[in-house]
């Protein structure tokens, strides 16, 4: 996945950011953008009884894209959007409606478009403001990289990564004090599964 490149998903949390954003917004492409809104993704206001049935609509697009919206429960509501930007049949992002609220919140991409999951995205509190990414970087189909936003205020605080890509996590850092910078780091640079913490920011405050 040597073309990811998402300031939101930097491999050096040293840098710090100013949280995720919008679930909506990805700084990616427009097939992305989908705003967070007061009613579900799908919803018409003219709308009162469920069909009942499962249904999908396909639309292609005078940009060459393709957009699959798929209602799995018949209730009338998105359950499924996928977004084919180049029409190839591989999806370059899915939008996933996880606990059946009639709310996208969950945001899957393909970013070299071989097919292959390539991050993940969540909303896990329906706050409209993405607190979960985990990425694979290195296409083995293994997670490398998680960014959690812990207290749910817009902000990253904790980074865990595999930076030898074993399957299994080597170090996380932590933002223990809310000023975007991580202050301890825990790691397990022997790899006996044994963590050892150490502080980053000797200044930061306990």
């Amino acid at each position: 996945m040597s073309e990811f490149d998402d300031p939101t998903l930097t491999d050096d949390p040293s840098t710090g950011h100013e949280g995720f954003g919008a679930s909506g917004d990805s700084g990616h492409d427009t097939g992305y953008d989908q705003p967070v809104q007061d009613q579900p993704y799908g919803h018409d206001q003219h709308y009162t009884e469920p069909h009942g049935e499962p249904d999908s609509i396909v639309k292609h697009n005078v940009d060459g894209s393709t957009d699959v919206v798929v209602d799995l429960d018949g209730d009338g509501y998105a359950d499924l959007v996928q977004h084919d930007s180049d029409s190839d049949g591989n999806a370059d992002t899915v939008y996933v409606d996880s606990n059946n609220d009639g709310r996208l919140d969950t945001i899957l991409k393909d970013y070299d478009d071989d097919g292959d999951l390539d991050a993940a995205l969540a909303d896990t509190n329906a706050d409209g403001r993405i607190d979960y990414v985990a990425v694979d970087h290195n296409d083995d189909g293994k997670i490398d990289h998680v960014t959690l936003d812990t207290d749910y205020n817009g902000k990253a605080d904790t980074w865990i990564s595999d930076v030898d890509y074993d399957g299994k996590p080597d170090v996380a850092f932590v933002d223990t004090n809310n000023d975007g910078t991580p202050d301890v780091a825990v790691t397990d640079t022997n790899h006996d599964g044994r963590p050892e913490q150490q502080p980053v920011n000797p200044y930061a405050a306990s």
